[in-house]
């Protein structure tokens, strides 16, 4: 995976660089990559191969985030 979409991720996130590259994983559905931030409250978020992103609270479930992505919401 491209450097790039962890920073994109981290920043998002506003969590150190190791966090994405720790806590991630591959989402064939966008051809992207799911982040996120394991601590209580966290942000995830949903990053595309093309640098595209939609972050989301904790209280946003994968499955409603996965949708507002495939549905063209981005942030």
């Amino acid at each position: 995976m491209e450097e790039k979409l962890f920073e994109i991720a981290a920043e998002a996130m506003r969590t150190p660089l190791e966090t994405a590259k720790t806590h991630f994983k591959e989402v064939p559905e966008i051809e992207g990559y799911y982040f996120w931030n394991p601590v209580r409250g966290g942000i995830a978020v949903l990053v595309s191969k093309n640098g595209e992103k939609l972050a989301a609270t904790s209280s946003v479930s994968f499955q409603r985030h996965l949708e507002a992505f495939i549905s063209g919401k981005r942030n």
